[in-house]
């Protein structure tokens, strides 16, 4: 840690409005390493450790502070004389790793304390954030290791947190194998957190947003409003208290690349748009959206059926927020793609949410081909329109409004019906070896926060899609018994 140190410039990082998009919620994600050649020398912690700092000098801003400026606009502080470094423990566990994959990882199985932070960020015992928490965790007879990393949206997405973890990686075999080749192909790699890069990125042209994703960036609200003017230390406490993840219920399927493709070809025999591109994700997004909202009505319709009571607070509720008769869709959109940066290796965080309503009297047919391609062609058409110019106008409209970045927050915690959909299959979750080669398994935090569905890489050597979908429990009880989703998925736990 000192040789980290004394490698550190101070400087200043003052975020974009990108950030701010999910600056609440943390990534977190859990590193299975099976210890598959019984070796006494597998993944030692003291190389972990050492080649963590290593990367760290690659990766500075982690060592940083929060500093806000109120109303959205941060800025990250790495101060040489006053760090605030990641978070970084070591535990053994008595659970072996042939346990962890007879419960096929259900974290029911884990390490107790595997997990040391939640799906929102808050600030740590000291008074600060921290930027970057890690524990790694031996089991029991050396039979393996398991690795927990999360990091605050503030600083990274996606992107940035698995690039964080390849590098950790290679620079942990590079220690063990002095591997120059490796070594020279790691210094190499460029990682960008000037956040400017996005500015100098965006074309002159702009294209009209959607209504929809205007309504709910621009709507006033006074709830909004003073979440947003609160310091992140202060939100993180009122979110964590929130209770997002209270009776809620996740569940992690496996849906199978060939499976997926066919209903594909089955689906587009019904989209009259022969230019519209429908990619296999559209689908699966769009029939999960169908089912989240077939699950609302019938929970609906058991409400009424359950008594006075329940009627009365339906009615209630109907009378004072009004009917809901259409689902807000947020599909989660890589702005690296639309501004041609994706080669440039930016760390800071790219994703921008495309909010569409979807009609409940579309959704909530009966699911076959013809029906799924009218929910499928909503979703395919808002991924074509996310170029550069679309992008453009939605960091026209965050910087026209800095304190906006609260009000999707709040518009979904009053729509129950709201879909967050991440298409996190192009991700490196399964590129990072330590020297003993690839996880087994890689996995999010049990409860994420409702209404958060993510598709995420399977295994090596299997191109089939991992979905995690979080909803409340009532509602989760009729995915899980929707017989066309159980005829393409397969739980996994």
């Amino acid at each position: 840690m000192d040789k980290f140190v004394s490698t550190v410039e101070n400087h200043e990082i003052p975020l974009h409005p990108l950030d701010t998009q999910a600056a609440f919620l943390n990534v977190p994600y859990h590193f299975f390493y099976p210890n598959t050649n019984q070796s006494d020398d597998f993944m030692p912690n003291d190389v972990l450790r050492e080649s963590f700092y290593r990367a760290l000098e690659r990766f500075p801003i982690l060592a940083g502070y929060l500093r806000s400026e109120g109303t959205g606009k941060t800025t990250v502080v790495v101060d040489r004389n006053d760090l605030n470094m990641p978070e970084y423990l070591e535990s053994t566990s008595n659970v072996l790793f042939s346990e962890l994959q007879d419960a096929k990882f259900h974290h029911s199985s884990w390490p107790n304390g595997l997990s040391t932070t939640g799906p929102i960020t808050v600030a740590s015992a000291n008074g600060r954030i921290k930027l970057m928490n890690v524990h790694v965790v031996r089991l029991k007879d050396n039979t393996g290791v398991v690795i927990f990393v999360s990091m605050p949206h503030y600083v990274v997405d996606g992107t940035g947190f698995f690039s964080f973890v390849e590098l950790w990686g290679k620079l942990c075999t590079v220690e063990r194998t002095l591997d120059t080749v490796l070594m020279q192909q790691t210094d190499e790699l460029e990682f960008v957190f000037d956040r400017d890069l996005i500015s100098r990125s965006l074309p002159t042209e702009r294209k009209p947003l959607g209504t929809e994703t205007v309504n709910v960036y621009t709507g006033f609200s006074p709830l909004a409003e003073w979440l947003a003017w609160l310091s992140p230390n202060t939100r993180g406490n009122v979110l964590s208290k929130a209770k997002f993840s209270s009776n809620v219920v996740s569940h992690t399927f496996r849906v199978p690349q060939q499976s997926l493709e066919s209903l594909r070809k089955k689906v587009c025999v019904h989209v009259d748009d022969l230019e519209l591109k429908v990619d296999a994700t559209h689908v699966l997004a769009a029939l999960i959206s169908k089912m989240v909202a077939q699950a609302h009505k019938k929970c609906e319709q058991n409400d009424q059926s359950a008594g006075m009571i329940s009627t009365l607070v339906g009615w209630v509720s109907r009378a004072v927020f009004g009917a809901e008769t259409s689902q807000s869709l947020n599909l989660l959109a890589d702005v690296r793609h639309g501004l041609n940066i994706a080669d440039q290796g930016y760390m800071g965080n790219g994703l921008i949410p495309h909010n569409t309503q979807c009609s409940l009297s579309v959704l909530e047919t009966p699911t076959d081909a013809e029906t799924l391609a009218a929910a499928t062609c909503i979703v395919s058409k808002i991924y074509s329109n996310a170029d550069g110019p679309l992008v453009a106008s939605f960091i026209d409209m965050l910087l026209a409004r800095p304190s906006c970045f609260t009000r999707p927050m709040v518009y979904l915690a009053r729509h129950p019906k709201s879909l967050v959909i991440t298409n996190e299959t192009g991700f490196k979750l399964y590129k990072a070896d330590f020297g003993d080669g690839l996880p087994e398994w890689v996995c999010t935090i049990p409860s994420f926060v409702a209404n958060f569905i993510g598709f995420l890489p399977s295994p090596p050597n299997s191109s089939d899609i991992v979905v995690n979908i979080t909803l409340k429990e009532p509602v989760m009880k009729h995915i899980v018994s929707n017989e066309f989703w159980r005829d393409l998925a397969t739980i996994v736990y």
